[in-house]
């Protein structure tokens, strides 16, 4: 029973990142789960975007890893990690620690740390709160949508010619896709909206190169520079079924 018990309480810390806003998420949209019928032990990655002063975001995947068995008395080991995209362009992964209030991510030196609690999220950069203020929850993505872009979901910089990866998870009732490229925004977005690739297999996955005249666009004969590129993926069979990009990535 003690065995149990230890196992539980490492569950809920590696958990803790998500189980705040998901509670402060169901409690706005009157009692929806968001959590599926069966527990799974190796939950799929939750995605949320905070909002914070200034107009800036920050996009945060929380992964959850393996459950370490410790001996009894023992703090439990915290293996989860999140992914955390910052409207200014920089991208970090950040291993969790341990911590008696919310999740707590840190680099190694703790010269950055990313604080999650309840609906709202601290960011610390060398022992100061200052670039990022008044985070507050967005929006929540899990495994229940039916797709979900998983890169570029923001932050990122592209240049053209480079080779990118695009990835997103669907389920598998979706066998095709469709993935389209967009400034996002403002009134260019109006002006560009181009696909990269119509029916393309739902692997998960798609590789492309970054180019000039990748995809015929009206009135623009050149891929424009922009800091406000969002993808879109949707389900080629059913285009009410789509997923954007939750923060603008760049292209240069």
């Amino acid at each position: 029973m003690e065995k149990i018990q230890k196992n539980i309480i490492a569950s809920l810390i590696l958990l803790a990142a998500v189980v705040g806003v998901m509670i402060w998420y169901v409690e706005k949209n009157g009692g929806q789960d968001l959590s599926s019928a069966s527990p799974s032990p190796t939950p799929s990655p939750i995605q949320v975007v905070y909002s914070c002063n200034e107009n800036k975001m920050i996009n945060a995947i929380f992964y959850t890893g393996e459950t370490i068995e410790v001996q009894p008395g023992e703090m439990p080991i915290p293996t989860g990690s999140v992914k955390v995209s910052l409207s200014d362009g920089r991208v970090l992964t950040l291993p969790q620690t341990i911590s008696a209030d919310g999740s707590r991510y840190a680099n190694n030196d703790e010269s950055f740390i990313f604080w999650s609690k309840g609906d709202g999220a601290l960011v610390f950069e060398n022992d100061e709160e200052k670039n990022y203020t008044g985070c507050v929850v967005s929006t929540i993505k899990n495994e229940n949508q039916k797709i979900t872009v998983v890169s570029p979901n923001g932050g990122e910089v592209w240049t053209k010619g480079q080779k990118v990866t695009i990835t997103w998870n669907a389920q598998k009732e979706t066998k095709f896709v469709n993935i389209r490229l967009a400034i996002f925004g403002n009134e260019d977005s109006q002006n560009f909206n181009a696909a990269i690739v119509s029916k393309t297999l739902n692997t998960g996955s798609y590789e492309w190169t970054v180019q000039d005249l990748y995809a015929e666009v009206w009135g623009v004969n050149d891929l424009p520079l922009s800091d406000k590129y969002r993808i879109t993926i949707e389900d080629a069979e059913h285009n009410n079924i789509y997923d954007s990009s939750d923060v603008n990535f760049t292209i240069k």
